[in-house]
């Protein structure tokens, strides 16, 4: 069982109000999950300090045949009779092998849309520290995870983009990864992650 406060607090997030979009209609939809990594240290000393807990980012493998190489987090199509949340949960485990015996509280964001005409409903999962990371190659390069306030120390910017007739703002997250390189995370990604540090920001 997670820290009464922490999970307090990790559901004081999802109650705020983040990026909200307009969706195109678009018939393939998936679903995401933000992996979000309390230290033992707070967990054992009964301490909320938001700044400190890690967001868990995929690259995705140079083979798949969309958004091949790209920053992201786990998720994918979903599939019939499943739900978002089931379809979250097991791409997560195929992917990084998070299950969830390992999520000890989640709530949804605002939905959002990729330009390879996706639907996506995301979801933030507070993880426990019995997660061990399995990572499926096929699937993902690599892992990063980035502390709340590597996050926030990031200079933001955003852009006004077309995608047939339809406008939207997609926010950019340029970051330089230690032995990893050079990402801009932006997007979809951008966007949801957008989405998840202004609920962060007002409870900060």
């Amino acid at each position: 069982m997670g820290n009464k406060k922490i999970v307090k607090f990790f559901q004081k997030i999802g109650e705020a109000q983040g990026l909200l979009e307009d969706i195109p209609k678009m018939t393939r939809r998936s679903a995401i999950m933000i992996p979000i990594l309390c230290p033992e240290s707070d967990w054992h000393n009964d301490i909320v300090d938001i700044k400190n807990w890690s967001l868990l980012f995929t690259i995705r493998s140079k083979n798949l045949k969309e958004h091949a190489g790209e920053v992201s987090f786990p998720g994918g199509r979903i599939e019939e009779n499943e739900s978002p949340y089931e379809t979250a949960l097991r791409e997560c485990d195929e992917e990084i092998g998070l299950k969830k015996e390992n999520i000890i509280a989640t709530f949804q964001l605002n939905n959002s849309f990729a330009r390879s005409g996706y639907h996506i409903v995301p979801f933030c999962s507070l993880v426990s520290n019995s997660f061990k990371l399995k990572m499926n190659a096929d699937e993902v390069s690599e892992t990063v995870t980035l502390t709340i306030q590597d996050i926030l120390n990031i200079e933001a910017w955003s852009e006004i983009r077309t995608l047939a007739t339809f406008k939207r703002e997609v926010w950019h997250y340029p970051i330089e990864i230690k032995n990893v390189g050079f990402f801009d995370i932006w997007g979809a990604t951008g966007n949801i992650l957008k989405d998840l540090m202004l609920r962060i920001e007002k409870n900060i």
